[in-house]
């Protein structure tokens, strides 16, 4: 099951790495107003908790058993697909007047998708 205890314990490191990172960084750019290649290179360092996070998830899928993986599979699929479709569906939104849709807001939708399709497709597999 991908919600182990030691997954949540990874989980949990690598999250908080990504918040000590973000806070840090950010404290770093106010503080110090560094040159614009050090303002990239700060602004990029919290992905290193994000990548951990993601081989965190990664490995917890490649633990898991026929069934628990094809779960996880169909969650990814309904996830993958819904975020295409709200995010092209929102794109020719904007032209009618919505606000631009940043970036940032990708990940939530597909995680909060990703969750949703876990769901459903736990039950299909009952």
């Amino acid at each position: 099951m991908l919600y182990g205890r030691q997954y949540l314990i990874e989980l949990g490191s690598a999250l908080a790495l990504y918040l000590v990172l973000l806070f840090g960084a950010n404290y770093l750019q106010q503080a110090l107003h560094p040159a614009p290649l050090t303002r990239i290179i700060l602004a990029l360092t919290p992905m290193v908790g994000a990548v951990t996070a993601a081989w965190v998830i990664m490995r917890a899928i490649w633990r898991m058993d026929e069934l628990q993986r094809r779960i996880q599979l169909d969650a990814i699929a309904m996830s993958f697909l819904g975020t295409a479709l709200l995010t092209f569906g929102w794109g020719f939104a904007e032209s009618a007047g919505l606000p631009k849709l940043r970036a940032f807001a990708v990940w939530p939708i597909m995680g909060i998708l990703w969750w949703i399709g876990g769901l459903v497709a736990q039950r299909r597999y009952r």
